[in-house]
Parts: C-alpha cells; sequence; structure tokens
C-alpha cells in the first residue's frame, strides 16, 4: 500500500479541502436548478403527484443550509489542518473546531431528516451525516482527554 510523509499528507488534505471549497461554491451557484431537478425526479419516483411552489422553497432553503454548513465544517477542517501542520495538534483549539465539524454534521443529517418527507433517499444520507457526526465527537472527546493528560505532563515537567 501507498505510504506518504505525514508532511505530505497534510498538504495533500490541504490540497484536497481547498479543492471541495471549489466544489461548494460551484454548487452553490447552481443550487437552485439542482434543487428544482431533484425535487422533480422526487415527484416522479414517489407517490406525491405534484411539487408545489412552497415545496420548490423549502427545498431550497434546507439545501442552502446544507450547503452553509457544509462549508463551515470545510472550513473548520481546513483550520484543524493548519493546526496540524503547525505541529499544534493538542491544543483547546484543535478540540473547539473538532467540535465544530461534529455539530455541522449532525446539523446536516438533522437537514436531511426533515427532507425524508421529499426523498425517501435523504433518510440513509440523515443516518450518515449523523453516524459520521457521532463518529467525530468520539474523536473530539479523545483528542480533548489527550489535551488534558498533555496540559497535565506540561505541568509537572
Amino acid at each position: 500500500m501507498l505510504k506518504i510523509s505525514g508532511k505530505a499528507s497534510v498538504n495533500l488534505s490541504l490540497v484536497i479541502s481547498g479543492g471541495f471549497f471549489c466544489v461548494l461554491a460551484m454548487v452553490g451557484v447552481f443550487l437552485p436548478k439542482i434543487s428544482n431537478s431533484l425535487l422533480r425526479f422526487s415527484g416522479e419516483i414517489t407517490a406525491r403527484v405534484e411539487v408545489t411552489a412552497n415545496d420548490e422553497v423549502l427545498a431550497l432553503v434546507a439545501a442552502y443550509f446544507i450547503l452553509a454548513l457544509a462549508l463551515l465544517a470545510n472550513i473548520l477542517l481546513f483550520t484543524l489542518l493548519l493546526q496540524v501542520k503547525g505541529e499544534n495538534i493538542f491544543s483547546s483549539k484543535s478540540v473547539s473546531l473538532i467540535r465544530g465539524i461534529s455539530w455541522c454534521s449532525i446539523g446536516v443529517g438533522a437537514i436531511f431528516a426533515l427532507l425524508t418527507y421529499y426523498f425517501t433517499l435523504s433518510s440513509v444520507i440523515a443516518f450518515a451525516a449523523l453516524f459520521l457526526g457521532l463518529c467525530v465527537r468520539v474523536v473530539k472527546n479523545v483528542i480533548e482527554k489527550a489535551t488534558e493528560i498533555k496540559s497535565e505532563n506540561d505541568f509537572t515537567v
């Protein structure tokens, strides 16, 4: 299996995060068209016959909230990667960044759970996002505990 150095891995992650930011910005530009297309497609494959103007507005608002949370999570992730690059991993700032990422994921999961009325498949996405949020919370708890131990060790030396 291909193994790259820690420094190269962090730099690669920063580049991917930057690319993801560009993708999210492009999605933001075309979101009304994407949302409308998904609503029309959903209406064709479900029992609902008609998509109202209120449905379109509600779905678009939800989509923009999801996009905002994804952008925020990506910014927090990028900042966390900069912390890792600066070798400032076990700090309260890193814990706060991870906490923010987990709440963004949980927020996305909650919005997708509400969207199950329109998109049956969004329940699967909601479950995945909520589970990811839980996993990130566990990592946050581990890093938080390691930060406490590091702080105690720094005081005893």
